[in-house]
């Protein structure tokens, strides 16, 4: 804790000498005849405080939710700089793959609120190695949070891939990704979880125009699993379709919607991803079932001045099988609730307040949630 804050300090005096001394160049960019780089980040500081529930998160994973017989779980006050991001990105030129982009980022997430790699990859003619975000994610498709994390219904993550993205016309591209598989799956008495043998693939079709985007995605994954009576592995079919896009409707206002429905795509959903739920034992517990699932997000953001903008996002993800479970306590569906003001003191100099609600709905229709006031400062460079 004390070697972030130590880090985050020296950050902020880096920045705003910088933005002082800084005239016509930003003293972070370098640009040469056949190369370029650029040093970038963020300070983050957002403070929270949770009332009528808790979520044990600096994001606010509906999913995890205290419940009613939690009652020292019923208010919690929290300060957070973990979201603080450093960044480097460069350009080399060459005459037979025209621009390499590489690109770092880093926050400080990581354990003990040590340094975390976010994306690190190579790019060219289409073509994308390394770390990045998935090929499901559409981060244009929700309105702005504070919350890092964002609604509980969209895909949020980044893993290790290659991937192929190609422009079809002005307006419309196309693109491919192979992806380092991942499961989390409810155990059973003759299963458990295992090393994944196929990657997952995404494949994308988007439109963006001047007004906004439209993007339709489809996800094959297959899960493997270890069969304890057998000893063999064996594989349960997953797969997915989502439909994601922004429509602006003034010059100052912005509407926003995603959904998914598949089977066994529990990574792909924000509050699913934080449970076990790539594959679940069936009510006899001698096979494992790849569980129905949808989500969907309607948000909106509008510019209230050039300083102040004000967004909303009201967000639903669930099981699409109220009977998969016989325990009472098991989840069946959660929703997000979102209201923003943005205001940007300058350029580089941004400060927000947000309230979050959250409801998880239990099979017995138990009803778990938690609310929470957050304020974020944030200085850019």
């Amino acid at each position: 804790m004390k070697r972030s804050l130590l880090i985050f300090a020296i950050s902020i005096v880096v920045g705003t000498l910088a933005t002082i001394s800084a005239q016509e160049k930003n003293p972070f960019k370098y640009e040469g005849e056949t190369i370029s780089f650029q040093f970038g980040g963020f300070v983050r500081s957002v403070v929270f405080a949770d009332f009528n529930g808790t979520v044990p998160h600096e994001d606010f994973k509906v999913s995890l939710a205290s419940g009613p017989g939690d009652w020292q779980k019923s208010g919690r006050l929290n300060l957070d700089a973990s979201a603080s991001r450093l960044t480097f990105k460069a350009i080399q030129k060459s005459k037979s793959l025209g621009n390499i982009e590489y690109y770092i980022e880093s926050d400080f997430r990581g354990g003990g609120d040590v340094l975390r790699l976010r994306q690190a990859y190579i790019s060219f003619k289409g073509i994308i190695f390394g770390q990045s975000w998935s090929f499901m994610a559409d981060l244009d498709a929700t309105a702005p949070t504070i919350d890092v994390q964002g609604v509980n219904s969209r895909t949020f993550h980044r893993t290790a891939l290659i991937g192929y993205r190609k422009q079809l016309c002005q307006f419309l591209s196309f693109g491919v990704s192979l992806e380092q598989p991942a499961a989390k799956i409810t155990e059973a008495l003759l299963y458990q979880p295992t090393f994944q043998r196929a990657p997952d693939i995404p494949i994308y079709l988007m439109y963006k125009g001047e007004k906004g985007h439209l993007k339709i995605t489809a996800i094959n994954r297959f899960i493997s699993i270890a069969d304890n009576f057998n000893q063999t592995v064996v594989t349960n079919h997953g797969y997915g379709g989502q439909l994601s896009g922004s429509l602006s409707i003034a010059p100052s206002a912005k509407l926003y919607l995603q959904t998914i429905v598949g089977k066994g795509v529990a990574r792909y959903i924000n509050d699913l991803a934080a449970l076990s739920f790539d594959a679940f034992p069936n009510l006899s517990g001698t096979q494992m079932e790849s569980l129905p699932m949808y989500s969907y997000s309607l948000g909106t953001q509008i510019g209230l001045s050039k300083k102040l903008a004000l967004s909303a996002n009201y967000s639903q993800a669930g099981i699409g099988d109220s009977e998969y479970s016989n325990r009472d306590e098991d989840y069946l569906r959660s929703s997000y609730l979102s209201t923003t003001l943005f205001w940007k003191l300058r350029n580089n100099f941004q400060v927000a307040v947000e309230y979050l609600n959250g409801s998880r709905i239990n099979i017995n229709q138990e009803k778990q949630g938690a609310n929470r006031l957050q304020f974020m400062f944030l200085y850019k460079w």
